[in-house]
């Protein structure tokens, strides 16, 4: 798919938005996680602050009246991640780290490149619902066989 952009933005309750996007495709995003991780997206743990969201400039982002701004890439990421079709980030590292290995390690299990290890840890690109189940598997075999 191109570079997503969005259209229209609802705020949906809590720390939730209904996006549009260029598409057409609507998908319903909880930032809460993004918002409690990142120190920076404080202010918008607050009903109305969060409520006033509106696209940004050309549908590349989503942008508050306080002037933050969250990027395509990073609601993208997360729409799809909900929608259960990528693995999370944060299931993916998770994976690497209980299992001990080292990021050419993960990539030989995986048979993928280090380099992509290392992006999809860094959320730079979307992981593939088939590359969580390889991670799962993975698990499975290695430890059926200690």
């Amino acid at each position: 798919m191109k570079d997503p952009n969005i259209t229209a933005v609802a705020h949906a309750g809590g720390l939730v938005v209904n996006i549009t996007w260029a598409s057409g495709k609507t998908d319903c995003v909880d930032l809460s996680a993004l918002v409690g991780d990142l120190a920076g997206l404080e202010p918008l743990d607050n009903a109305p602050t969060f409520a006033a969201v509106q696209v940004g400039e050309d549908g590349w982002s989503l942008i508050w009246p306080s002037g933050i701004e969250v990027g395509t890439d990073t609601l993208w990421r997360l729409a799809r991640e909900q929608a259960g079709d990528a693995t999370p980030v944060v299931e993916f590292a998770n994976w690497r780290a209980r299992n001990a290995l080292s990021l050419t390690d993960a990539a030989a299990a995986l048979g993928i490149t280090r380099r992509m290890v290392s992006y999809y840890e860094a959320g730079r690109y979307l992981i593939p619902r088939m590359v969580g189940l390889a991670c799962k598997g993975w698990e499975v075999e290695h430890h059926r066989a200690a």
